[in-house]
């Protein structure tokens, strides 16, 4: 009997980031005590094109429960499109994370929808970068050091990890790897507990980091501590197009809301998809996208996470948030479809 040769390229198309796909898990690691990585792979073969920093949304089972989504960054190369690496923190209380643990494993499938985001500004390999995170916010960062280890980009990064300790560092073992095939990077990794605890705060990073201001900042974390290098790098001087961030996955449900029958439809238009529906006002707009059946990225759904953040080309919309999107980001176009209810016709970038 002839069989598939596994080594083979499999191939057949480009996976289609708008609309959900089957992923099979082939194989699982451990990274720390509560931190695994999951290798996925689209099960018709094709390729996952995709830039440092994006992130896949997941649709997971919970039994006989509704299924819920869930967004988890890519971890691994851009180069490396065969597959994907999510690693993901099993969260206390977190339901996402702990089904992800518990129930994938090798040989199971997951539907998912992306990618999607844009963290890391990948057209400019010549800038150089400061990448700063705490706990597993350090996963967007690994896939960027990956992705020009793997590319062969004299990326000129300094690298900050805060972890609870070494051990719980994630891929700490792999940073000499990645250092000796990116001479320019320098890394650091803070145990922020036990007896060595490094408290990273604004003028340690700055002592760390003297050009901040002259560097590109990525960062990633909790919200306290992307406030922390948020204010650090604004003191410094870090231009406002230099300095992106991107938020953890929160958990929560998307309910459905109550509206009036005569309330007025506005159309929602998908720029790049092509994709319409209509939205009632009154109602948020990843919610009509849902009921309409359209997949937008989400994961808190109440304006916390950032995780929906999209650019919104023309409209006006009623947006009220909890934190998600910074002044800033509203000023350059940006809004929450989760907490954005539309006054006119909607035009986003998706």
């Amino acid at each position: 009997m002839i069989t598939a040769n596994p080594w083979a390229p499999q191939r057949k198309r480009t996976w289609l980031s708008d609309r959900w796909g089957s992923l099979a898990c082939k194989a699982v690691w451990d990274e720390t005590s509560d931190v695994r990585t999951f290798l996925l792979a689209p099960v018709d073969g094709a390729r996952i094109a995709h830039t440092p920093g994006q992130y896949m949304t997941f649709r997971i089972e919970d039994g006989d429960a509704l299924a819920f989504e869930r967004c988890y960054t890519i971890a691994s190369s851009a180069a490396r499109d065969g597959a994907i690496e999510v690693t993901i923190k099993r969260q206390q209380d977190g339901l996402g994370s702990s089904l992800m643990h518990d129930q994938l494993t090798v040989g199971k499938t997951i539907e998912a929808f992306g990618p999607s985001g844009q963290f890391c500004p990948v057209d400019d390999v010549e800038a150089r970068y400061a990448l700063i995170a705490a706990g597993s916010g350090v996963t967007p960062m690994l896939s960027i050091l990956r992705t020009a280890a793997d590319r062969g980009i004299e990326l000129d990064a300094i690298f900050i990890h805060v972890a609870r300790t070494v051990e719980d560092a994630i891929a700490v073992d792999e940073l000499p790897i990645l250092q000796r095939r990116i001479p320019k990077l320098v890394y650091s990794v803070l145990p922020s507990q036990g007896a060595d605890k490094f408290r990273l705060t604004g003028d340690v990073l700055l002592r760390m980091v003297p050009d901040l201001a002259d560097r590109t900042v990525l960062c990633c974390g909790p919200t306290s501590f992307m406030d922390m290098v948020w204010e650090t790098s604004q003191s410094a001087g870090v231009a406002l197009e230099n300095y992106f961030q991107e938020s953890f996955d929160f958990a929560s449900g998307l309910e459905a809301e109550e509206v009036s029958e005569d309330a007025p439809l506005r159309r929602i238009t998908f720029v790049k998809s092509g994709v319409s529906f209509d939205c009632p006002e009154g109602v948020n707009i990843l919610r009509a996208a849902k009921d309409a059946g359209v997949a937008m990225p989400s994961s808190c759904s109440k304006g916390e996470c950032g995780t929906c953040k999209t650019f919104k080309h023309s409209g006006e919309v009623n947006m009220q948030n909890e934190g998600g999107i910074r002044q800033r980001e509203i000023d350059r176009g940006f809004i929450l479809p989760c907490v954005s209810r539309p006054l006119t016709d909607i035009a986003l970038d998706r």
